[in-house]
């Protein structure tokens, strides 16, 4: 597993969690690349985390996350619910214009528990 990125375990749900808090525009970009990556290899819908808390936000950050989305859809990997952590509202507006069905939570214990339903609602 990457440096940034690993599944976790949550009330028996399988959960890829980013934990890209407080990382700079490098390090991010570094994180998101490993987060396609995953994605890709699992080839399968998974619920996503990402703790973006303190994390810096660019054009290129943007991007890159836009990258992610198109290369998972190129491949055919439907979106599984997805919950971010950590963005101000302006972040959150600049994410909900690229991001496909991204939820946004206060905290990580809460952005679980929203997959966690999320994905009962699912089955």
């Amino acid at each position: 597993m990457g440096k940034y990125v690993q599944w976790i375990t949550y009330k028996n749900k399988k959960i890829l969690f980013l934990n890209a808090n407080g990382l700079r525009e490098a390090e991010y970009m570094v994180a998101q690349e490993e987060l396609k990556q995953e994605l890709l290899k699992a080839r399968i819908s998974a619920l996503v985390l990402v703790d973006a808390t303190g994390t810096e936000m660019t054009t290129k950050t943007t991007n890159k996350a836009k990258e992610v989305a198109a290369a998972t859809k190129a491949e055919g990997i439907v979106d599984g619910p997805s919950v971010v952590v950590g963005l101000s509202g302006l972040q959150r507006a600049v994410a909900q214009l690229f991001g496909r069905g991204i939820h946004f939570s206060s905290t990580v214990e809460e952005a679980k528990e929203w997959l966690v339903k999320e994905d009962d609602k699912r089955r």
